[in-house]
Formats: C-alpha cells, structure tokens, sequence
C-alpha cells in the first residue's frame, strides 16, 4: 500500500517536471515569435483582454502602432506615441510587447540595451527583429502649430511637453508637430561601431525610417498611420 502512495505522488511530480522541461521560457518565446514567418497582422480586437489590460496599465498613454499574430507562439505589439500622426522619435523605441495566444505578458531578461538589429545587413529582409536601427541625438526641437517650440533631451521629455501643449490646444491634423532640422541619428556599421550622421531634411528622415521598416516603396507612413 504505502508503495502504491508514494507511486501516486511521485508520478504527477514526473509528469509536471518532463511538461515543463518542454516549454519555452519567454525570452525563448519571444526570439521565436519575432524569428516566425508566418506571421499575420491582426487589429486590437483580436487581442486578447489581458493583454489590452496589461498595455493599459505599463504603457499608459501610449496607442498600438501594430500587432502581428505568430501562430501557436504569441503576439508581438508594437506601439505608438499618438494616434493621429507619425512620430519619428517613435523609431527610436525598443519596447515592443510580447504576449502568449491566451494574453500572459512575456517578460524579457534582455532589458531594452540591444539596437541596430530590426532589418538584415543588407537591408532588405524586411523582417521585423527587435531594436530601433537609430537612435536621434538630443536635444531635439519641434515647431508646434501655434509657433511655439518644445525642446527635450530624450523622447520621453518631449512627448510629457507635448501632451500637456494637446491638453491645452487640442490634437488635429492642423497643429501636428514639426521636428527642426538638421538632427543628428545615430547608426551602427556592421562591427557595431556607433556612427553619427547629419540628416538636413524631412524627406531624408523619411527615407531612412522607410529602410528601417524594410520598405522597398518608401510607403511605410501609410502603414503606421
């Protein structure tokens, strides 16, 4: 008797142990959500409710820029500053959310260091991969549509001046924003050396943020507006 007692114990604990050895961890699940080609674009009802919630909660402000569904894998969300215009400083970001199929929040171990990586080495993959491929060199300015200018030395400062300046003026098309140039972004080479480069104008900026995305037409405004 007591050997069939200890057998009952032992089996569920040999069970749970051999399950869990064949689960992925998250950083595992979400390299393989990002590595995943057969992805497909899915819209915020299709999310699941936790992770509607969980957004609300550790990006308050923020709006989904765009979602992709990784099947029998996870989400991967990628989200945006403002809901009704292109924020270049939002290119910079590298804190996309990852979620399983039933809306758990995958937590990293890398953190938010990694960068330069979101496109191949020749740039034309196009596939999505974690980390902003430049980053902006602050301080950086911007025309409001009042004539007045905002100044911040990260893109969360500049973002905080802008809310308050919506707050008090209201978010239209007719005072969108205007980032003054030239503005320096910095890249990396292919040895990961950091480079600066002087860009002197918006459809330069454009250009750059379009081979960011993978895009071979230079339409990615479209897509993330």
């Amino acid at each position: 008797m007591k050997k069939i007692f200890l057998f009952a114990l032992v089996f569920p604990l040999m069970f749970t142990s051999c399950e869990n050895s064949g689960e992925m961890s998250d950083d595992e699940l979400i390299e393989a959500i990002i590595n995943a080609e057969n992805r497909i674009s899915v819209t915020k009802n299709d999310l699941p409710k936790s992770a509607i919630t969980s957004l609300d909660f550790n990006k308050p402000g923020d709006v989904i820029g765009s979602a992709e569904l990784a099947p029998e894998l996870g989400f991967e969300i990628e989200m945006k500053s403002w809901d009704f215009f292109d924020f270049e400083l939002d290119y910079e970001r590298n804190d996309n959310e990852y979620f399983t199929t039933n809306g758990r929040r995958l937590e990293s171990t890398r953190g938010d260091k990694d960068w330069g990586d979101k496109k191949g080495k020749d740039g034309k993959d196009g596939k999505k991969k974690r980390g902003p491929c430049f980053k902006f060199k602050y301080p950086l300015s911007y025309t409001m549509g009042d004539g007045s200018v905002i100044t911040g030395n990260d893109r969360k400062e500049v973002c905080s001046k802008m809310k308050d300046y919506f707050e008090k003026n209201g978010k239209t098309k007719e005072n969108k924003p205007r980032l003054n140039f030239p503005v320096t972004i910095l890249v990396l080479d292919d040895d990961k050396n950091v480079l600066e480069k002087e860009i002197d104008s918006p459809d330069i900026l454009k250009e750059v943020m379009a081979n960011c995305k993978g895009s071979k037409d230079g339409g990615d405004d479209k897509k993330r507006d």
